[in-house]
């Protein structure tokens, strides 16, 4: 396995078996930060925002990525506080183009009074029919005893329908009560008035896990991958739980579909069952998490259902979390379970690569997918599931010990990555192919990482959002996006600049947008939305972005431009308990003439043919901003030399030599202290010199 390299102003060359780069011999704990945000008894807290005092000021030294138009930022709308918009794959801000809808479903604000039952668990959505140029709001829910939290929904449409008001917003989630825990999920729907009202529909259900409908069974947090095909079903993902309160009783078991058909008015609700083989600790405990996706086709004919967990009698590199996926082509009449992938064989030599060995064994590779830092997916025009994420090495392949990764010590921190010798951390997009099994391509790499909410956990003091005693997690919040024919995919993240936030903490976030052309096999550059954007009157989110969301549909024709919309959200003092501006974010528009780089899939010595040159190098992204990662792919083993000038053949980086092993060497590149600009790195061995162009933007 070749070790990932460090290039940058000063190198760092790291030699030996592991011994010099700060990793731990113990484990860091659960890579799925959302379990400990499940388990958590939300807290209701009366809202004050007179007595709100500036905790910290926003930074203005970000380095802006390239920029497409100019991002318009509005204040419109708020909520009681930030608690509700923790789990980023919750799919809230939606798109309907039949009725020409963008939709955000949120928890009321606190000067928001429903016309009956109001309390702080009344739901509200923020509707526009003009491309979000104007917003109307109406309330859905509003419930004297059940109290709703954590929303996501959108607009169900009825077939062929284009008119504002005959279509109908759909909302759900689960609810407390005011002694605390967690009673069920609610559901409910209203049809659209112009102007909306704050009247609550009358489809209002409280699913009440002690008693049912029939057709429906006992389901968890019904917050994540909200789905609505017009004319069809309304679909929302949640978990299999022994006991949402948490605890040794948590009892993950996989997840449930809830499935809303509309009917006279109103939705009648089934569920759909997913409770995988997988392998079981000798404490009984299943290895399975509970935060499922769902991702359909335009037509809601072909979908999927996708978990994290580990099958029950795989070999060695597949005792990790990985994915689990079901499968339908007949619109969720019946469900198929895909084979399970081996992600360690050669074609996927880039992503070994980058991540750790078991502590046990260095010649065993587990891949651990991780929704810590967001996860989401979608469905191509070809029909082929796509999901971006995380990946890091499992700490042990041991069936009681999975889910742990290592941490890596650095000035005086502990984080999920080493930035050095094994990398970034790195999005991937990993999606089925038409002809059977898995393909992967690299879709960027970040220079931080999200701090942990819990005490005493990495990134804990780092973290600035309070929550009373405690802190709430912040992640990169990855999300993803398409456009209506499915033919273009878009990428969403949020990331910090080191040297703004002094550390690799994600603790002054701007979102990054990419995008993919599935016909073409082109990406664009990485857009920057929020570096340097104002917002009139208000505090913005100009390193600020915290729990954004990306719209789920693009606005516009694939060959031509689409806009891509986002929220963010915040408050001047980083409480979660109180209340916080929600951002709608216009403006950041993509063309079909962006898409015009090969994406980066890097896949290890049998990627290099017998009649290829001796060396093969790529660089990658490219044009980069803040770093980026040069390969150089040898059929023997060489030493080569890399070096950096600008366009008038300037030097800017030393010289450096490496050990070339066979297959891919990996070198990541430091360019946070360039210019913008155009240079030229040149890759020279004993027989042959490479000179390719990068772009620092």
């Amino acid at each position: 396995m070749n070790k990932l390299l460090l290039l940058g102003s000063a190198f760092i060359v790291t030699i030996g078996a592991y011994s010099q780069n700060g990793k731990q011999t113990k484990p860091s704990g659960f890579i799925n930060k959302q379990i400990e945000r499940e388990i958590a008894i939300e807290k209701e807290v009366q809202n004050n925002p007179l007595s709100i005092t500036i905790a910290r000021s926003k930074k203005n030294t970000i380095k802006s990525n390239a920029k497409t138009t100019a991002i318009t930022c509005m204040r419109f709308t708020g909520s009681m506080n930030a608690i509700g918009l923790l789990v980023s794959a919750a799919n809230s801000l939606c798109y309907n183009p039949g009725p020409n809808i963008i939709s955000f479903a949120h928890r009321k604000s606190p000067t928001y009074t429903p016309a009956a039952n109001g309390n702080s668990g009344s739901q509200v959505f923020m509707l526009s029919n003009n491309l979000g140029a104007t917003w109307d709001s109406t309330c859905h829910w509003a419930n004297a005893t059940d109290w709703a939290r954590y929303p996501q929904g959108g607009v169900y449409n009825p077939a062929g329908n284009t008119t504002y008001t005959n279509a109908y917003v759909v909302g759900m989630g689960p609810y407390t009560q005011t002694a605390g825990g967690w009673f069920g999920n609610w559901y409910a729907s209203k049809k659209i008035t112009s102007p909306g009202n704050n009247t609550p529909g009358t489809d209002q259900q409280s699913m009440l896990n002690t008693s049912l409908p029939g057709g429906v069974k006992v389901h968890h947090f019904s917050r994540y991958a909200f789905s609505s095909i017009d004319g069809g079903y309304v679909r929302s993902m949640a978990g299999l739980l022994n006991d949402p309160a948490g605890g040794a009783a948590y009892g993950a078991r996989g997840g449930m579909m809830a499935k809303g058909l509309f009917t006279a008015g109103s939705f009648t609700w089934t569920t759909d069952s997913f409770a995988p083989p997988v392998s079981v600790t000798t404490a009984g405990v299943k290895n399975v998490q509970a935060t499922p996706l769902q991702a359909w086709d335009a037509n809601g004919v072909t979908g999927y259902v996708i978990l994290y967990g580990c099958r029950a009698g795989v070999p060695t590199s597949q005792k990790g979390y990985q994915p689990i996926v079901y499968k339908t082509t007949n619109s969720g009449a019946s469900w198929a379970l895909l084979p399970s992938q081996d992600f360690t064989g050669p074609s996927f030599r880039g992503l070994t690569d980058r991540i750790y060995p078991t502590a046990s064994n260095t010649n065993v590779i587990v891949p651990q997918f991780s929704n810590g830092e967001g996860w989401d997916a979608t469905v191509d025009v070809n029909g082929n599931l796509h999901i971006v994420t995380t990946v890091v090495g499992s700490y042990s392949s041991d069936t009681d010990s999975l889910g742990y990764a290592f941490q890596f010590a650095i000035g005086g921190e502990n984080y999920s990555y080493d930035y050095a010798t094994y990398g970034y951390p790195t999005i991937y997009d990993f999606y089925t192919m038409s002809g059977g099994g898995w393909n992967y391509m690299i879709v960027d790499s970040m220079l931080s990482e999200g701090p942990s909410g819990a005490s005493g956990q990495p990134g804990y003091a780092a973290n600035p959002w309070t929550s009373g005693t405690a802190k709430l997690y912040l992640d990169a919040r990855i999300q993803i996006s398409r456009t209506a024919d499915a033919k273009k995919i878009y990428y969403s993240w949020t990331a910090s600049e080191p040297s703004v936030a002094g550390n690799n903490w994600n603790v002054f976030p701007n979102i990054r947008v990419r995008g993919y052309d599935v016909l073409i096999d082109k990406v664009t550059p990485t857009y920057s939305v929020t570096d340097g954007s104002t917002c009139p009157g208000f505090t913005g989110v100009d390193g600020l972005a915290f729990w954004h969301y990306m719209c789920d549909r693009a606005i516009g024709s694939s060959t031509a431009c689409v806009d891509m919309p986002f929220t963010a959200s915040n408050n001047v003092t980083n409480n979660g308990d109180i209340p916080v501006d929600h951002y709608y974010l216009k403006g950041q528009t993509i063309c079909a003439n962006a898409f015009t780089i090969t994406p980066f899939r890097p896949t290890g010595v049998t990627a290099i043919s017998n009649t290829s040159p001796s060396t093969e190098v790529n660089i990658y992204p490219n044009p980069a901003s803040h770093a980026a990662t040069i390969s150089v792919g040898l059929k023997d083993a060489k030493d080569f030399d890399i070096s950096l000038y600008n366009s008038i053949g300037q030097q800017v980086i030393a010289t450096i030599k490496i050990n070339g092993k066979p297959g891919l060497n990996d070198v990541f590149v430091d360019l946070s202290k360039l210019n913008s600009g155009m240079y030229f790195y040149l890759v020279k061995t004993d027989n042959s010199v490479v000179t390719k162009k990068l772009i620092i933007e």
